[in-house]
């Protein structure tokens, strides 16, 4: 085939141009920039999201909180009021019970001899005479002016006295227990009170007109609330709130009908303030609720704010709640949410009673609490952010910047006539005026060039005698064009780091852009149940932003490592052979899980005086290099190292395995940076790069590799004894 007719590839030539452009240092800028940027706006986002989360997650947590503070309130409510209702059920069962049996029940004698305990007392108040132990088992009794015989009643009512008298005992907030006569003819009283006090509290200046006074009970008319018109049932009622005329303040009463044979003979009750109920709801302090029992009718029964500390008169719905509308409560099952327009609602009702308690939680109060709670970390957060904003831009303005305009400016060198040396930290201006003084020389080497080819006809004697000279300037023109190549290889070092960067920074910004899509249709999901599904899709897209991330400070590292810092590294005397006995303990595991047998052969001592962490460091490389590169799927792994004492004041390191070799064209690239036969699987290439620059440049020693193909390879080392004595 005749070479010359070959035609040019136009496939491969695509390539080549779109690498080149891809290389560009205008193209490397733009993706640097678009990376940066990126990178700052994502910490925002994920700041503000994690922010957000949390949010999310303090709502969650207070809300729960306030219902369980909600749950043990109604939980004391209800022993309250079982307290009343058992009490008012006793009551009434002694009174039928004895009613039921009356040649059992009636005690003639105990109430003749109250009566005679009582001398001078007026009629009204029978028992108003009695002393003060007799007062304090049977209370009081009040007798309207028409009441005819009513000592059999009375004596009934005496049976009931013993449950009275202990209930008032054990429960201190007991206000009063009474007995009203369905046809107002008398009622007692326990405790009691003096007629003239009672008197004092209706306005009254006779019996008659403060049992009026009494039996109407604030415009709740309790006997005629139990009688069988309005409770055919012969249930229990509680009243609605009314001031009390004996200046308790707002109360509510509880009451149970009295029948005998049928007949509605009266009404047992008992009184419980409205301060008794605020101060249970009160009692336990919620952060952001606010807990109010209200009735069907609308009327506010308790309140945890005390809008009915100092109230005079009934509080209504509206005046107390504001996210729940009245009667609303009621008809809602228990402890279900209830959305507002302001917030959110739960109603539990109580037991025994046509009340319910209800827990509102309003969204300011949310959002001030969960900014109040989130006020530190915010803070905090933002600082960082702001911190890692500043060394972000500090390493763009100071470092990443003026390395890409260095790159840019030594690729644009050729095309420019004028060269100007653009605005860059004072740092780094050396290394622009050496490229534009290797540049200048350059082209005037080449004007002589231009010159004397005009002229060589005409100047071919005189250039004979000068030949020597030019053969001089010439050499001196080769040094400086190494020089220059040198700058053209640090243009390469920089784009090669930044080519290995760009996938795993490229990523990032992928899976950001991931993260702030699904948190933005996790912001309009209207399903909560799909909300577990996007918690995992931002956290699977979390641990692969990691990983890239991670990659990618692994990448800087190994490209920070490939200049040897001498201060990262201690001189110290050690034992060789000791040092590397210890660092088999540290990769043994390793070796015994990829099944590589180790082999050791040293000296008994070998003192050195050198670099302890860099022997160590270059030993691992080598190591985990022969792990991963040097086996196939082979049954038999080996690993060789032998150290042994040269020329007396040299040691000698070999390095042997009996894997798959190296190709013969690829023995001589194995230390060249980012030469790899695993690209793309997590190797970056600079591995051994390192473990040569430590070698020659730090440890002062020399390092080769002999490999052949299908036997092994063998990577030696020789390093002087003493780092003082070169």
């Amino acid at each position: 085939m005749n070479k010359d007719n070959v035609q040019p590839d136009p496939l491969s030539e695509a390539r080549k141009k779109h690498t080149a452009s891809s290389l560009a240092s205008t193209s490397l800028i733009r993706r640097y920039h678009a990376i940066l940027y990126g990178g700052l706006v994502l910490i925002l986002l994920l700041t503000l999201g994690n922010a957000f989360y949390l949010g999310q997650q303090t709502e969650k947590r207070i809300i729960n909180e306030e219902k369980h503070h909600a749950l043990q309130t109604l939980i004391t409510l209800n022993n309250a009021i079982s307290v009343s209702l058992n009490h008012v059920d006793k009551m009434k069962q002694a009174l039928e019970a004895h009613r039921s049996y009356p040649e059992k029940a009636y005690n003639y004698a105990l109430t003749q001899y109250l009566f005679l305990q009582s001398p001078e007392a007026p009629t009204f108040a029978p028992w108003n005479n009695l002393s003060d132990s007799l007062k304090h088992q049977v209370g009081q009794l009040y007798v309207h002016s028409n009441s005819g015989d009513i000592r059999t009643g009375v004596s009934v009512l005496l049976s009931m006295m013993p449950e009275v008298v202990t209930t008032h005992r054990l429960h201190k907030d007991f206000q009063w227990s009474y007995y009203y006569d369905a046809n107002k003819r008398y009622s007692l009283l326990y405790p009691g009170l003096p007629y003239q006090v009672l008197f004092d509290a209706t306005a009254s200046t006779d019996m008659d007109s403060t049992l009026d006074v009494v039996y109407d009970a604030g415009g709740t008319l309790p006997v005629k609330l139990v009688g069988p018109e309005s409770n055919p049932n012969k249930e229990h009622r509680w009243t609605r709130p009314y001031l009390d005329a004996g200046g308790k303040g707002m109360m509510v009463s509880l009451l149970e009908p009295i029948y005998h044979q049928d007949a509605y003979i009266g009404a047992v009750g008992t009184d419980i303030t409205l301060k008794v109920l605020d101060s249970i709801l009160s009692k336990r302090q919620l952060a952001i609720g606010h807990l109010a029992i209200v009735a069907k009718s609308g009327l506010v029964i308790g309140d945890s704010k005390g809008a009915l500390t100092k109230a005079k008169e009934v509080v209504n719905h509206e005046q107390v709640l504001s996210l729940s509308a009245p009667g609303a409560a009621h008809q809602v099952a228990s402890g279900e949410r209830q959305s507002a327009h302001d917030g959110y609602w739960y109603a539990y009702p109580l037991t025994g009673t046509p009340w319910s308690l209800v827990l509102e939680i309003s969204h300011t109060e949310m959002m001030w609490y969960i900014l109040s709670s989130l006020l530190p970390y915010l803070i905090t957060g933002f600082a960082f952010a702001a911190i890692l904003f500043f060394i972000v831009l500090h390493q763009h303005w100071r470092f990443s910047q003026p390395a890409l305009k260095l790159a840019h400016f030594v690729e644009d060198l050729p095309q420019k006539s004028n060269i100007q040396i653009p605005n860059v930290p004072q740092k780094w201006r050396y290394w622009f005026d050496c490229v534009k003084d290797t540049e200048l020389e350059r082209r005037e080497h080449l004007q002589t060039i231009n010159k004397q080819t005009e002229n060589l006809e005409n100047l071919v004697q005189e250039r004979t005698q000068e030949l020597e000279a030019t053969l001089t300037t010439l050499k001196q023109t080769q040094e400086k064009l190494v020089r220059s190549e040198k700058l053209a290889g640090l243009g390469s070092l920089v784009s090669g780091i930044s080519h290995e960067l760009n996938t795993p920074v490229g990523n990032a910004i992928t899976i950001s852009s991931s993260i702030k899509d699904t948190i933005y249709e996790f912001k309009h999901i209207q399903d909560e149940s799909k909300a577990e599904d996007y918690f995992q899709r931002i956290e699977e897209s979390a641990e692969f932003l990691e990983k890239n991330l991670k990659r990618s400070v692994e990448l800087i590292n190994n490209f920070k490592q490939i200049s040897v810092d001498q201060a990262n590294f201690h001189k110290a005397k050690f034992d060789l052979p000791e040092l590397l006995t210890e660092l088999k303990l540290n990769v043994s595991s390793l070796l015994s899980k990829e099944q590589i047998s180790l082999s050791e052969h040293y000296p008994k001592s070998l003192q050195m005086h050198s670099y302890p962490d860099a022997i160590s460091k270059v030993m691992d490389r080598l190591i985990n290099n022969v792990i991963r590169h040097a086996f196939a799927e082979s049954a038999q792994k080996s690993l060789t190292i032998e150290c042994l004492l040269i020329e007396q004041s040299k040691v000698r390191i070999d390095v042997t395995d009996n894997g798959k070799g190296i190709d013969t064209e690829k023995v001589s690239k194995v230390f060249d940076p980012f030469y790899t036969t695993q690209l793309g699987q997590g190797s970056s290439g600079l591995g051994l790069h390192i473990v040569y620059n430590l070698v020659t440049e730090l440890l002062k020693g020399d390092i080769t590799v002999e490999s052949e193909q299908d036997k092994g390879t063998t990577f030696r080392i020789t390093l002087p004894l003493q780092i003082d004595a070169i």
